[in-house]
């Protein structure tokens, strides 16, 4: 397994780099995908994940995957990749960690009270129940060379 997630603990750290997207398609995107490279030497913490929908009330499920997708719009912060795609294959070595509802126009960190680590080949996806054209998403990511 390449990602953990843990409980945060009342420590505030301000060094943590903010990335932010904003995914307008016209095809509708289900999947956000968010990966840490194999070749790369960083050690990713996500803080946190918010998400922000102007479609509909939505339903995320905060996934670990296994398997690398390769994906064609690539969005690079650090060494994290960012993508995102309409994904219909379903994977039985995924696991879910936790599945969050997500009302329109409402900020959510989909992490809540946890934080993820991201090793070398980790990935995590955003699977959302509906798919959407319209989405905000926001990382506040520590990064460690390993």
């Amino acid at each position: 397994m390449r990602v953990f997630q843990l409980k945060k603990n009342n420590e505030n750290r301000e060094e943590n780099d903010i990335f932010k997207m904003k995914i307008e398609e016209t095809k509708k995107v289900n999947c956000i995908v968010v990966s840490n490279p194999a070749q790369s030497n960083c050690l990713c913490v996500i803080n946190h994940l918010l998400c922000k929908f102007t479609c509909e009330k939505n339903i995320a499920h905060l996934i670990i995957a296994t398997e690398d997708k390769h994906l064609k719009d690539i969005t690079t912060f650090g060494s994290l990749n960012i993508g995102y795609e309409y994904d219909r294959a379903e994977t039985n070595d995924n696991l879910e960690i936790d599945v969050v509802n997500i009302d329109k126009d409402r900020e959510v960190d989909v992490l809540g009270e946890h934080f993820l680590i991201i090793l070398p080949g980790g990935n995590i996806h955003i699977k959302l129940d509906e798919p959407e054209s319209n989405i905000t998403l926001q990382l506040s990511v520590d990064q460690q060379i390993m």
